[in-house]
């Protein structure tokens, strides 16, 4: 599942949550896809402990945190 927010310059983003290296629950990450600009490179930030705390971040979170982790990121490679 993913979570859908606005940023700061008006640019909509869909996070969600993965797996670590070769699908493993450890070191997961949160993926930021820009819907509102194709142009952008996806993002990413490796958080600790596993999937299911990085899935809880993109859901029960507020939008400010995805917005801190957001800027944290970095371009997918």
């Amino acid at each position: 599942m993913s979570q859908t927010f606005t940023d700061d310059d008006l640019l909509t983003w869909e996070a969600f949550a993965t797996g670590g290296k070769y699908g493993l629950s450890v070191r997961p990450k949160v993926i930021f896809h820009c819907l509102s600009d194709r142009a952008l490179r996806p993002r990413y930030v490796e958080l600790p402990g596993d999937e299911a705390d990085a899935e809880e971040v993109v859901h029960e979170h507020h939008v400010d945190r995805l917005l801190e982790l957001l800027r944290e990121s970095k371009e997918l490679e």
